[in-house]
């Protein structure tokens, strides 16, 4: 909905516009090995992968195998290797991994309780399973999380109904 002008001359405001989720940025200490984490832990597939000239940035781009489409990816995390570009962004972004600590995750789906369970079993053998594998009620699923390379949290679950 938008309103327009008042009688005193203020200026309209607008609804905002129409937004899509795309993407999810994550600053990575070492794009190989979060690149192998989520080769082992997950089906996502690479889809872009470059090195900046100019920031000296390494970049991958990983989107679910079923978000993949012709035109591009419906969904992607982009992970960024490389210290702040400061000519670009200036001094005020500060540089830190691990950020999705406590109850930050990123969230992954997966098809069965059984599958929970064996990236469960590889992460506790891996030294990397945080929690679970555990049902938790209707909201949250069937689920465990594990710590990725950087110390982020990844949940792995199912039965989670979003909406």
């Amino acid at each position: 909905m938008t309103s327009s002008a008042s009688a005193s001359g203020s200026a309209a405001v607008a609804a905002p516009p129409a937004s899509l989720l795309t993407h999810i940025a994550l600053p990575v200490s070492d794009l190989r090995a979060m690149l192998d984490f989520y080769g082992r832990y997950t089906t996502m597939k690479v889809i872009h992968e470059r090195f900046d000239e100019e920031t000296k940035l390494r970049t991958a781009w990983l989107a679910n195998e079923r978000d993949i489409t012709e035109e591009g990816a419906r969904f992607v995390i982009v992970l960024i290797e490389g210290g702040i570009p400061r000519g670009v962004v200036g001094d005020e972004m500060q540089e830190k991994y691990g950020f999705l600590t406590s109850f930050s995750h990123l969230g992954l789906s997966l098809d069965t309780r059984d599958d929970v369970d064996r990236v469960a079993a590889l992460a506790k053998a891996d030294g990397c399973l945080v929690l679970g594998p555990m049902y938790r009620n209707e909201v949250v699923g069937y689920i465990c999380l594990v710590r990725d390379p950087d110390g982020n949290n990844i949940e792995f679950s199912v039965e989670q109904v979003l909406g």
